[in-house]
């Protein structure tokens, strides 16, 4: 007797019941961020769409999108304490195999520094405009012999600071500070009131 032969239909050889394995994640990129969570992550993989889901260990992430051909997944990272932890996505077929993801503490901010100062003098009725040249200038603040400058801002870079001298107390050098949070720094040089 011979065996049954099935007919060749194609309509059952592509349904999605021939493919019975769940999401498949491949990447997590980029792979670590700051503890305090809040910053976006790209989840690549197969067979992602229409995630419902994701954990960073046991904490889960906001999904903000998804790609409808189910490769990537866009999720704003939780908080979470300093380490390795498996990311995984949920979706209707089932939750993904882990991939790590690294939480890190981020390092004391760096002090200021200051090269230059321009104009390096002016007159000692103050209201001079200066520019202060070096790094990890934003937020700072200065003094002029300890007299508080106006500062009027700082490039987005922190390299360059902006502001009006205060007016001196006589003509001659006096030193220049430059304070942040971080640390305090004095400018070469000085500034000259004549």
């Amino acid at each position: 007797m011979s065996a049954p032969v099935l007919a060749n239909d194609p309509s059952r050889s592509l349904a999605p019941s021939s493919f019975p394995f769940g999401p498949l994640l491949l990447a997590v990129l980029p792979n670590s961020g700051p503890a305090a969570g809040g910053n976006t992550v790209q989840l690549i993989g197969l067979g992602l769409s229409g995630a419902t889901g994701v954990l960073f260990g046991t904490t889960p992430g906001t999904i903000v999108s998804q790609d409808p051909l189910g490769l990537t997944v866009a999720v704003v990272a939780p908080a979470h304490a300093a380490g390795t932890v498996p990311v995984t996505v949920t979706t209707s077929s089932g939750t993904s195999n882990p991939a790590t993801y690294t939480y890190v503490n981020p390092g004391p901010p760096a002090p200021p520094t200051a090269t230059s100062i321009n104009p390096a003098s002016g007159p000692v009725v103050g209201g001079t405009p200066f520019v202060i040249v070096g790094t990890n200038l934003n937020g700072a603040s200065v003094t002029f012999n300890g007299v508080p400058a106006t500062v009027l801002g700082s490039d987005p870079s922190g390299t360059l600071l902006f502001g009006i001298s205060p007016a001196g107390a006589a003509t001659g050098n006096v030193p220049v500070v430059v304070t942040t949070g971080a640390g305090s720094t004095t400018v070469p040089g000085g500034y000259t009131y004549v």
